[in-house]
């Protein structure tokens, strides 16, 4: 049982359940250069199909409802200028739960994604009770692995790993989960 639902508000950003309308925008970031190079497994056909992913992500949000079992995916809006920018999401990655993270090429370079990505990890931790979360990222993905770091991941190894779609060079991080003194482990 989650406790606090989202949406989640950071300084900047306020992460927030997925709606339908986000497909349009969903379909417009995966034909984004970044997005074709770095995650070729979000790519749509078109805007039908960005549609029908959205879909599955929506019902994933309650049924499994839990970044163990299914994907957990959250829109990402700038606070000052409402509409999606990107998306960060959780999902299961072996015996672990994976972040995962998309950024408009408009809005990168402001801290966007770092501050996503820390504070969907800061509240996964609460909800779901996880002892960590991993970030995987393409070697070459310097952008990728200076976000996972500056939202306090620790590189793991390097590795080869079926990834968004094949077989490649990963750096795979991981961020622990620190108990607060008023907070109880479950």
């Amino acid at each position: 049982m989650i406790l606090d639902q989202p949406p989640i508000v950071t300084r900047s950003l306020l992460l927030r359940p997925l709606v339908l309308d986000d497909a349009g925008v969903a379909y417009a970031l995966s034909n984004e250069a970044p997005a074709r190079k770095w995650l070729s497994s979000q790519i749509y056909r078109d805007a039908a199909h960005a549609l029908s992913v959205v879909q599955i992500l929506i019902r994933l949000q309650s049924d499994p409802g839990d970044p163990r079992l299914g994907a957990y995916v959250l829109a990402v809006e700038r606070r000052a200028q409402p509409g999606m920018i990107g998306h960060v999401g959780l999902s299961p990655l072996g015996p672990d739960v994976e972040v995962g993270f998309g950024i408009a090429v408009a809005h990168q370079r402001r801290g966007f994604a770092c501050e996503a990505v820390a504070a969907m990890c800061a509240w996964a931790f609460q909800a779901f009770h996880l002892p960590r979360i991993i970030g995987v990222c393409d070697a070459g993905n310097i952008a990728s692995s200076r976000t996972l770091v500056s939202s306090g991941f620790v590189h793991q190894e390097t590795k080869v790993l079926h990834f968004q779609g094949t077989e490649q060079m990963v750096d795979v991080y991981a961020r622990s989960h620190v108990i607060d003194k008023g907070e109880r482990e479950a």
